[in-house]
This record gives structure tokens, sequence and C-alpha cells, in this order.
């Protein structure tokens, strides 16, 4: 029985492979040095690993009719109950909002207020058309919780006196969790409301955000203590237009680059994921592998390095590769990270079944129970991400064969796969 595996390129496309063998191969770098007489033998060890993945693998061609290759709707999201500054692994430490523990305020004189501070939303249409971004903003005036429309631009208000000018900042009411929660309850019904904003939205020509996107309201991903802080935006067409780059928040400068003096976002990620049908013929595939090995560039970097776990923000060196380039970017194949699920049975809820995970490399100067398989939490399915080593092992192809027999309908093959932390290149 063969193994699902998937490499996972820049752009966040997959190959899709059957694993009939895969060898890990780990080698700490400790030599032991014996003692003359007493028969002893010392050592230092300084960490220094070596690792490898060989994998035996069959390309097939894809069942196109499996939701696996269909075209995919791009999706993002926002928590509220972070601010968007890298942790080790995890988006920084702290709760974001000051009522919840946090230091950004709403409605405050201070510079750290979140009033009348503009993102941005790209509609799948709206990328593909090259048109103006979706402008949302949080007021301080205005009915609590109402949202008007005009041009394009919309407007939220947070008018309460419990949420701002408050010296102890709290919800309006007991139906709320926290402010974070609250706050990510306007700003989903905002989003699910089919209200004229003034442009067009949509390639058929609708005028409404809920003809754009379908916004869902989730516990939040890095403090579930504050409640439902997430918003989970899927854009409502399909296809690689909705990787649209967006949301981009007040603190990105006209140049790209992050504003360090401005209010900080909450956490959040990109649009990434929409896909075109990606149908593939086990040929494709050998194709697709043999222009990746062969010639294929970085173009900048992938990856996070230097990684420290405290709870300081913007340790190491990291890179979003969605976030490098999401216009030229689209089209760079480069393999960053490969996907191997195994089953669980630690992490399932009970003991008679088992839930599937995929294998993990966790570096850095993180404590052991963040290194095995307790804390593997994700599920298989979950989305490569470069910065965050739940989501699978980073690195890239280094070696590849293929080998074809006549009669048959499959390409067997063989790759190397090299663990890399951060990878730079041009």
């Amino acid at each position: 029985m063969s193994v699902p595996i998937r490499l996972v390129q820049r752009n966040g496309k997959l190959i899709s492979l059957d694993a009939t063998q895969i060898q890990f191969k780990f080698a700490r770098g400790t030599t032991a040095i014996p003692m003359p007489i007493l028969g002893e033998r010392y050592a230092a060890d300084l960490n220094i690993v070596t690792t490898s993945i060989d994998v035996d693998v069959i390309l097939r061609d894809d069942d196109c009719a499996a939701s696996d290759v269909a075209e995919q709707p791009a999706k993002a999201f926002i928590d509220f109950a972070k601010p968007n500054v890298r942790d080790n692994n995890t988006i920084g430490a702290g709760s974001y909002f000051y009522g919840d523990g946090g230091t950004v305020t709403i409605g405050q004189s201070g510079g750290k207020d979140i009033t009348n501070k503009e993102f941005q939303l790209k509609s799948t249409f709206l990328k593909q058309s090259g048109a103006d971004p979706i402008i949302i903003k949080f007021i301080d005036t205005g009915t609590l919780g109402a949202a008007t429309y005009s041009s394009g631009t919309v407007s939220i208000s947070l008018n309460h006196a419990n949420l701002k000018h408050a010296s102890t900042p709290s919800p309006s009411s007991g139906a709320f969790t926290s402010i974070a929660h609250e706050v990510a309850t306007y700003l989903t019904n905002a989003l699910n409301n089919s209200a004229n904003i003034g442009i067009t939205t949509t390639s058929t020509g609708d005028t409404g955000l809920s003809h754009a996107f379908t916004a869902t309201l989730s516990a939040g991903t890095y403090n579930a203590t504050l409640g439902m802080t997430r918003v989970d935006i899927q854009q409502d067409e399909v296809g690689t237009n909705g990787n649209s780059g967006t949301p981009v928040f007040w603190d990105m400068t006209s140049s790209g680059s992050v504003n360090t003096l401005a209010v900080v976002p909450p956490a959040f990620q990109t649009f990434r994921g929409g896909e075109n049908n990606t149908c593939k013929s086990a040929g494709d595939k050998v194709q697709d592998l043999i222009a990746n090995v062969s010639n294929s560039n970085v173009m900048g970097a992938v990856g996070q390095a230097l990684q420290m776990d405290t709870n300081d923000e913007r340790k190491g060196v990291s890179t979003d590769f969605n976030k490098l380039d999401p216009t030229a970017g689209a089209t760079d194949d480069y393999i960053v990270g490969i996907q191997i699920p195994y089953n669980s049975l630690i992490q399932s809820a009970d003991t008679t079944s088992m839930t599937a995970r995929n294998f993990l490399i966790v570096t850095g100067l993180s404590p052991a129970n963040n290194q095995g398989s307790v804390a593997n939490k994700l599920p298989a399915s979950t989305t490569f991400d470069s910065e965050n080593v739940y989501t699978g092992i980073r690195g890239t192809v280094t070696t590849f064969s293929a080998a074809y027999m006549a009669g048959d309908t499959f390409y067997s093959g063989k790759l190397s796969f090299a663990p890399i932390d951060m990878i730079v290149g041009l």
C-alpha cells in the first residue's frame, strides 16, 4: 500500500505522489573520543544534525473528478486575538486589544489606536481585473456594529463607551467573550452583507461583499480563551486570481516594507490556496519535477532561521513565501516543502481510531514538548506555511530520477528531499 505525499511549490501548488518507501535519515555530529587507560569516551554535542528524506514514488494520472484537483477558492483569515508579530513558529506573544490584555486601543488618542486605520481586500475579480481594492476600516462614531458602504470603502462602527475612552475597556455586552470576539463579529457581519458598496466585486457584476466573500467566525488560532476571535474569509469565485496578496494592513508601505512605527495589525494570513483545475497525468508530474530540479530559482529567501522560543517579538529571520511577491510569485514552481502523512493515536479522540498528521522536523530553541507527537495538532490536510513548522517539513528536492516500463500507465521514481529551514538564492 502506498502513502499519498505532497510536494509544495512556492506558489502554494501541490505535486501529489504515491510513496512506496520512505526513508528518514538523521545523523548527529557527535564524535566520541576514547581516552587511554580508563577506557572512557568523551564527546561534545553541539546539536549539529544532518538530515535527508529519500522516497520511492509512483507517479500516476490524477483522478480528474477528485476534489483535490478541481478548481479551488482562495482562503484567508484575520485573528483579533493576537498581534501580527512572529515568535518561534507562532504569531507573537500577548493579546491584541488593550482590554483583552494587549496594547491596541479603540478610539483613544494614543499611537496604538485601531480606529480609522485602513486595510485592503481584493476579491478574485478585483485581482483579475486589476481594479482598486476594497478599503475596510473601523470607526468610533455611528451605531455600534453597523457598517456603511460607499465608493468601495467599508466603515464599521465600534462606538461604545465600554470599548473606547475607558480606563479598562471591555466588551459592550455579555454576548461577547472578549473585545476581540466583538470586533471579529462585526467584521464577519460586514463581509456577509449584500449591500451595494459602490464598486463591482465579482465577474458577474455584483456589487456586494457577500457576493465576493464568505466570512465565518471561528475560535482563535493563537488564543482560544478569548472566544470566537478569528474571521475565516473565502473567495466565492475560484481560481488562482483569488490569491490576491491581501489583506494588506496599514503598516505596509507602498514599497512593500513594514512601517515598524505604525500600529501593529492583528494576526492574519493572506489569501492562498486558490487553484485552477490542476488535474495532471503521470507524465505531467514527471515534467514538473524535471523542470523544478533542473532549472528553478529561489529569487529571494524562503523559510525561517535563528528561531528562538521566547516571548520577545520578531525573533529570528523569517520570510513568508506567499508575501514576497504575490503577483510575480504566482508562477514560481520552486519546491519549498513536503507533507508526509502518518496515522496518530495520541491526537485521536479515542484509542479505537486514528487521525492523520504530517511528519514534522521542529528546529530552533524549542522545548522538547513542542517537538514530538503531542505537539503535532494540525490535521494532515492543513495548508503548508513556510513560517509554521507544524504544517509540514521545509526544504527542497535535491535529486530526482524517473523510469517508465512499456505498457505501464505510471512512472516509478526516486527523489531525495533535503530538510532546510531557510533557503536563500537567486
